[in-house]
């Protein structure tokens, strides 16, 4: 069925009637947001139902209580996305619970522990950020658009892999225990790609939504971790690799970029990877 988007009574970004599960929605620990839960709770005030999943189930619980004391839909699911099992049953649940599933937004990373002095990790902490970061996003995709093809009409669901800018460039510094992540997404930039061409006939769309400098909890915890330095360090080098005047991006934005490829406003656009960076990229 085909969209009238110039209908002047239309509304924007609507999801009503959409079911969205966002993987990693629940919250570092530390002051601030994380984009997870920015994401789920604007997809809600856009009428979705969220599905939201964690694996801190107190943390996913108080995304849920967030959307819910705002008058949204949403439920918690408890899930560890390195093991292909509780990736599945994500939307099992889902299935079962809400009978659909729309949209699907990746929002999953980690920093395995890592020894700073003498810059190394085991092999098990390697590859467990690469399971979290990368392996976890096929399987989740895949299980999403299983989910989507049961979905009627010619647009049947959206996906959404965050991604980082750290897959393509490195300026605020790189050691092992950065190594995982960026690796991790720079092969969930691949696993966008190759979706977007196998679920196409499908209706399902797939895209990337690439993170710069975002003043999100988990990025300024990780980086003070990451090369050892203190908040305002952090903040300083995190300003440096902005382009624009404006200095970083908060997680509202990136709630706003992701609200766009979920919905129906971004039906012709898929396999892309939106750079939402400050410039960051413009000169490599």
């Amino acid at each position: 069925m085909s969209i009238d988007f110039g209908q002047k009574e239309r509304t924007a970004f609507d999801l009503s009637g959409k079911v969205v599960v966002v993987v990693g929605a629940g919250q570092s620990p530390g002051p601030g947001m994380g984009n997870g839960r920015a994401i789920s709770m604007l997809a809600a005030r856009h009428g979705a139902e969220v599905v939201a999943v964690d694996l801190n189930p107190a943390a996913v619980k108080e995304t849920v209580e967030l959307i819910v004391a705002e008058g949204g839909k949403a439920y918690a699911v408890e899930a560890d996305v390195a093991d292909k099992d509780d990736c599945q049953r994500i939307f099992d649940t889902a299935m079962a619970t809400s009978g659909r599933v729309d949209g699907m937004v990746y929002s999953v990373a980690t920093n395995p522990p890592f020894d700073f002095e003498t810059n190394s990790m085991t092999v098990e902490n390697f590859n467990y950020g690469l399971n979290v970061n990368m392996l976890g996003c096929y399987h989740c995709n895949l299980f999403a658009a299983q989910c989507m093809t049961k979905n009627p009409g010619d647009s049947t669901g959206s996906i959404v892999n965050i991604s980082s800018i750290a897959s393509m460039k490195n300026e605020i510094g790189m050691n092992i225990g950065l190594m995982p992540y960026a690796l991790g997404k720079c092969g969930l930039n691949q696993i966008t790609e190759i979706a977007a061409v196998q679920y196409a006939g499908d209706g399902i769309r797939v895209n990337t939504l690439m993170l710069g400098p975002i003043d999100s909890v988990l990025a300024n915890r990780d980086t003070q971790e990451l090369f050892g330095v203190d908040a305002d360090e952090a903040t300083e080098r995190h300003n440096e690799v902005v382009k624009l005047k404006m200095g970083r991006g908060t997680v509202w934005e990136s709630a706003y970029a992701a609200l766009y490829l979920l919905s129906d406003e971004s039906r012709f656009m898929t396999g892309q990877q939106l750079r939402l960076d400050g410039g960051a990229t413009l000169v490599r």
